[in-house]
């Protein structure tokens, strides 16, 4: 699962570390780095277990976990009960900032990158280039810097960071050892009701003049192109909450990953679209990622 980005001989810039340890043991550095495709700075945050202070010479896995739609970026480094998980599964796992609604892609025109309610100094459509930076810039800069097992890589998200997650499992399988999504909404462009449809063409314009923009993302077409050329695909775990409004295009993936024969774990419990239902749930992703570390 290493890296085919990961060069060693590229520089990589962030800003000083401004680093904190929370109640549960667990080391957080929060810091920019510099992205030479977005030329701009985005903020990170990189969560330690508490072995890793301990264990000096190891390596420990490493999950990429993605915020949603207007969510702040350090959304899944500010959950406790993550934070207790990673004293029994040691892990690393980080967060940037992925914009207001970026969907973690590379987009072909520029964006905004602000909520709406926000007073800003200019709210100028701006470089969006997720997926240049996510596997070009963020994965061999945090390997740079932290001591990452290459291994046993992991991605994640919720609501449109589960969308990233899975677009990003689909982009690269053979780097991730498993792909988990909460509340996660999908590219599904045969749906024009999915959230994806509705941005879409501000991000790849139409799709009746750029149909291959969006063959390309597409995941359920992706799902198809892979299988058809026997790649083999990561276990996936989706979880949603049975009154979440994605809860039916949650239900229609999980019946096509199980048509196709996909390594798929779905869970459907109580809850809404909101950290009441993900914070909890983040246990149950820690811990399928955890199990598929081990094989």
């Amino acid at each position: 699962m290493s890296s085919p980005f990961v060069s060693g001989a590229q520089p990589f810039e962030r800003s000083d570390v401004e680093t904190e340890v929370s109640r549960q043991g667990c080391q957080v550095d929060r810091f920019t780095m510099y992205s030479p495709s977005m030329d701009r700075d985005i903020k990170v945050v990189v969560v330690l277990p508490p072995a890793y202070a301990k264990e000096d010479k190891a390596t420990f896995p490493i999950l990429y976990t993605l915020h949603g739609y207007q969510a702040p970026y350090d959304t899944w480094a500010v959950m406790p009960k993550l934070h207790q998980q990673l004293q029994k599964t040691p892990f690393i796992y980080t967060c940037f900032d992925g914009d207001i609604a970026s969907f973690y892609i590379d987009s072909f025109y520029p964006v905004k990158t602000q909520r709406k309610q926000e007073i800003r100094e200019s709210d100028v459509p701006k470089t969006s280039k997720f997926m240049t930076f996510f596997f070009d810039e963020f994965i061999p800069a945090i390997d740079t810097w932290y001591r990452v097992n290459a291994d046993k890589r992991a991605v994640t998200g919720f609501s449109m960071g589960g969308c990233g997650a899975m677009t990003y499992g689909l982009a690269h399988p053979e780097m991730f050892s498993s792909i988990s999504g909460l509340s996660s909404t999908y590219m599904d462009f045969s749906d024009p009701k999915a959230k994806a449809s509705e941005w879409m063409p501000d991000y790849l314009g139409s799709m009746d003049e750029f149909p291959e923009r969006y063959e390309a993302l597409d995941h359920y077409k992706l799902i198809d192109k892979h299988l058809a050329s026997g790649v083999k695909l990561p276990p996936i775990y989706q979880h949603i909450g049975s009154e979440d409004f994605l809860v039916k295009q949650n239900r229609k993936f999980e019946r096509f990953a199980q048509e196709k024969g996909i390594d798929v774990t779905y869970e459907e419990t109580p809850g809404g679209h909101n950290w009441k239902f993900w914070h909890p749930a983040s246990v149950g992703v820690a811990e399928f990622h955890w199990t598929h570390w081990q094989d």
